[in-house]
């Protein structure tokens, strides 16, 4: 064992037990040797490992969101210092000073406000160990070599496993000898399809939060469009040197962020974002309906204003919510308007003098 492996050791064994106690589930169903029972092992290895990781998604989504509220008070604060570093540009110890504080004033601001701009990158960070331990595992078995859990018997068994004609644990160099018979076209073609649908996934799975999860004034956003067209090509060129198990795990883990991606678009959108006055949209419809379902005429849902000043009906109090019999909240709006233009009136008065 190779002293990453050692270092990598509690994860690998801890990876290689949950593949062979799905392994175990699925021979049962299966063939024990067959593509599906090692595939659908490491499939639900994945989700096992996503689905810990939820905590930290919605994480990331609370640290989006204060991100979004600091980064007005961001712009602030370089403005502040903006001139500061311009006069300092020829006296580096002072520019070094000034960075240094505005550095010190920006995690402040951030601390103020409970949140940390490398959050969203916490779920990719923590994924990467469990990540390089299943190379490792799937390495040694095409390797022939036993690890933890996976026992002689079991790394024939893998080894034996077949992924649309191609063994789990090969990859794109695999030597003609490692492969029990299969050709390397085969191999070859199996990860380039792969690769392909993974890049694809990922690179759209991408553009879609930053199009319709982003507000328009928020600084990030070019450095998410530029990561966009970067992330895809670098993984593209990993994909060749990673086993076909691996790209198995890899096409799990962007399906199941397509997914998670779904539900935050659809039910708890950026505000601000396209998706958020989509979803404002949609809040209107279901206002509207409830309204006539209860008998109420639909124009009396009162339009609501989004943040970007787009404006929806569904109608409530201030948060555009609906109250329980379906009619609308915040009349009393209305009554103010009706009372003033009451008060408005000219009064008028009898020969007497009194007023009427």
């Amino acid at each position: 064992m190779t002293w990453y492996d050692q270092l990598l050791s509690p994860l690998i064994w801890g990876v290689s037990w949950m593949i062979v106690q799905f392994h175990k589930l699925f021979g049962q169903v299966f063939q024990p040797d067959s593509g599906w029972a090692w595939g659908l092992s490491i499939v639900f290895l994945t989700l096992v490992i996503r689905a810990a990781l939820i905590p930290l998604f919605v994480k990331q989504i609370k640290s989006m969101r204060a991100m979004q509220v600091v980064q007005p008070e961001v712009k602030k604060l370089q403005e502040k210092y903006k001139k500061e570093l311009e006069r300092a540009k020829l006296d580096p110890v002072r520019k070094r000073e000034i960075q240094q504080k505005q550095q010190r004033e920006m995690m402040a601001l951030y601390k103020e406000h409970g949140t940390n701009p490398f959050a969203s990158c916490l779920p990719l960070i923590v994924q990467m160990p469990f990540f390089t331990a299943l190379y490792r595992l799937l390495y040694n078995v095409s390797n022939g070599k036993e690890i933890f859990f996976m026992a002689p018997a079991l790394v024939v068994s893998a080894k034996k496993a077949h992924i649309f004609g191609a063994p789990i644990s090969a990859h794109f160099n695999t030597p003609l000898a490692q492969l029990g018979g299969t050709s390397q076209g085969t191999v070859k073609s199996v990860i380039i399809v792969m690769t392909i649908v993974y890049v694809a996934t990922q690179f759209i799975t991408q553009r879609q939060m930053i199009l319709k999860n982003s507000a328009p004034d928020n600084p990030m956003v070019q450095q998410q469009k530029m990561m966009m067209y970067i992330m895809p090509v670098f993984m593209a060129f990993f994909c060749f040197i990673a086993p076909i198990g691996v790209l198995i795990y890899l096409l799990t883990t962007n399906f199941w962020t397509m997914g998670q991606q779904f539900y935050v678009l659809h039910n708890s959108p950026l505000p601000g974002s396209m998706a958020h006055e989509a979803h404002l949209k949609r809040q209107e419809l279901k206002a509207a309906k409830k309204a006539a379902k209860g008998g109420e005429p639909t124009d009396a849902v009162i339009p609501v204003v989004s943040s970007t000043g787009a404006k929806g009906k569904a109608g409530a109090t201030g948060t555009g919510g609906v109250d329980k019999a379906g009619a609308v909240a915040g009349t009393g709006s209305a009554q103010d308007a009706r009372s003033k233009a009451q008060r408005n009136q000219p009064v008028r008065s009898t020969r007497s003098g009194r007023k009427k």
